[in-house]
């Protein structure tokens, strides 16, 4: 049986679009493709950051980007040459604008003019229509796909490095702790993370970035409420967390982000009773599931529960997303029912088993 190639993580193709930049991004068609936006829309910026510079003039960008265009006038604008500037760079913001024959790709690619780029920004590809199979076929082809993007070391290993391109040094527990609260967005971690630079001020590439000062920057943008409520989950604290969801609610939070929260730190706590079961120890489940902050109130708090009621949160989170998304219930409600489902008391009492 043949096996599914693995997918590169986009981060890497990061890397290689930084590298080839500094040896000299070939001419001709190069295709942005792939759902990982956020690490596509960084190598959108810097490609065309550094093919097209400051003091290039006007002429050797042309941008299409709102209505129809024929891909004849594309590759016609890409051949064009200025008085004042040899370089030409097309950029093409979104394939669905895109109309007309193939031939015009191969021909571009067959007999590319010195100094001449043209960028596509393709998310969505369709393999069937010969205008997209051109692309792919005569580009340098960039795919950047989220499902390369799943290890927790490589996610963690970009807010670090998101932090150091700011002047911020973080340890793993506090990059650990920005992508959870922020879901692993990694737009909303560079919001963090600015909004650290901002609050440190000229201090802050002078010291470590605290696990406190973190909690209190993501405290002030609302990221942390989800993140303590699924503490209170953890821990089986009823009462805790039902005082928790409702004063989210009332606050303004939006409750889609909150179950998002809770859907992730679910996500650890099934990982890591898997890991106890195996037999694991306990440094190496807190190693795995990299909850160096909370390693020791998650192992305590999985033991609250059995593996059966862990199975069930992932069927519960998805009906209150359901739920919230019809717009028919109180969010107070969903919200509510949730939390008491998933901390309800146990007749036995959960044990590790």
């Amino acid at each position: 049986m043949a096996t599914r190639a693995r997918t590169r993580p986009a981060s890497a193709v990061l890397r290689d679009v930084r590298k080839a930049l500094k040896d000299g991004w070939p001419i001709g068609l190069t295709v942005l493709t792939g759902d990982d936006l956020f690490h596509l829309d960084r190598a959108q910026h810097e490609l065309l950051e550094q093919l097209v510079p400051e003091q290039a003039s006007d002429f050797a960008l042309t941008v299409f980007s709102d209505e129809k265009v024929d891909v004849g006038t594309v590759i016609s604008a890409g051949r064009s040459v200025g008085m004042f500037d040899t370089r030409r760079v097309v950029f093409v913001r979104e394939l669905s604008i895109l109309e007309g024959e193939a031939d015009a790709i191969a021909d571009y690619a067959a007999k590319t003019p010195p100094d001449s780029f043209i960028v596509v920004r393709a998310v969505e590809i369709d393999r069937r229509r010969n205008l997209h199979k051109a692309l792919l076929k005569h580009g340098t082809v960039l795919q950047f796909d989220a499902s390369g993007e799943s290890d927790p070391d490589r996610l963690l290993a970009d807010v670090i490095s998101l932090a150091t391109e700011r002047g911020l040094k973080v340890s793993q527990d506090v990059a650990a702790f920005l992508a959870a609260v922020c879901l692993g967005d990694l737009y909303r971690v560079s919001g963090e993370l600015d909004k650290l630079r901002a609050w440190l001020g000229g201090e802050a590439a002078e010291r470590n970035v605290t696990l406190e000062q973190a909690r209190e920057v993501a405290a002030g943008s609302g990221l942390a409420s989800g993140w303590e409520l699924a503490d209170a989950v953890l821990v089986r604290d009823r009462p805790r967390a039902l005082a928790l969801a409702r004063r989210l609610v009332d606050s303004g939070d939006e409750p889609i982000r909150i179950v998002g929260a809770l859907a992730y730190r679910t996500r650890v706590m099934l990982q890591a009773k898997g890991l106890l079961a195996q037999g694991v120890p306990r440094r190496g489940v807190i190693q795995s599931t990299r909850s160096w902050r909370y390693g020791d109130q998650l192992i305590r708090g999985v033991g609250r529960y059995s593996l059966d009621e862990l199975l069930r949160f992932p069927s519960l989170l998805l009906h209150a997303d359901r739920c919230l998304k019809s717009r028919s219930l109180d969010p107070r409600w969903v919200l509510e029912g949730l939390v008491e489902e998933m901390t309800a008391p146990t007749a036995a009492g959960a044990d590790a088993r």
